[in-house]
């Protein structure tokens, strides 16, 4: 179901109602800086990081984001310290899990979750 196509009251979409202003570029953003804002909060990391400062760390990166390899990410340099935008660096996704894995490795947090009883 498109939002055009909707029954009721609703119209679609309402630019003019959007907190990010009616620019579509600058609504994906803020949306975006809202579902990673949630995702911190979800695994309790701290997050200070207003989205006029999330917006000039990506720039002109912002269209090369993605989930490919080779797509840009944001991610922490320090990953005991909050999100801020001294402590945020945008870099390749590959980079990006190489070094998350070497945070995960050095806490002990590596390996499966659950060990699979035997079965009796």
């Amino acid at each position: 179901m498109t939002a055009n196509s909707r029954t009721g009251k609703g119209t679609g979409l309402r630019p003019q109602m959007w907190k990010s202003g009616p620019d579509a570029l600058r609504h994906e953003q803020y949306t975006q800086w809202l579902r990673q804002r949630a995702q911190a909060n979800f695994r309790k990391e701290g997050w200070d990081l207003s989205f006029d400062d999330f917006v000039e760390i990506w720039g002109q990166d912002w269209c090369h984001r993605g989930r490919a390899s080779e797509d840009l990410c944001m991610t922490r340099d320090d990953y005991d310290q909050p999100w801020h935008k001294t402590n945020v660096t945008i870099v390749p996704r590959h980079e990006h899990v190489r070094r998350s894995w070497v945070v995960k490795f050095a806490r002990g947090q590596t390996g499966p979750k659950h060990k699979r009883k035997p079965l009796a």
